[in-house]
């Protein structure tokens, strides 16, 4: 398998949660367009419905915090990085 920046995750941007029960993700700062978004731990592209409902909630908490309640809007578009699941909390005027 080729190298895959989300399977590695540097810390080189704020990271706001790990988790690894009851599975692992992890929320951190983007580096690419700097919004909050959660980082499935395995390396595969569709996450089960219970995980990607937890996902979405952890970083709607997240999103409400750093934008405010109905600012914002859970992006699961994968463009950079299609094959490893993740999803983006942008701010509801992002251009990107």
């Amino acid at each position: 398998m080729a190298k895959c920046d989300l399977c590695e995750l540097k810390e080189y941007t704020p990271w706001y949660a790990s988790f690894t029960q009851p599975f692992r993700f992890t929320i951190l700062d983007c580096d690419s367009c700097d919004t909050p978004m959660a980082v499935l731990g395995d390396h595969r592209a569709g996450p089960t419905a219970e995980e990607r409902a937890f996902m979405v909630e952890a970083l709607s908490l997240i999103a409400r915090a750093k934008y405010g309640e109905g600012e914002f809007i859970i992006d699961g578009v994968m463009r950079q990085i299609p094959d490893h699941c993740h999803m983006h909390a942008r701010p509801t005027r992002w251009r990107g």
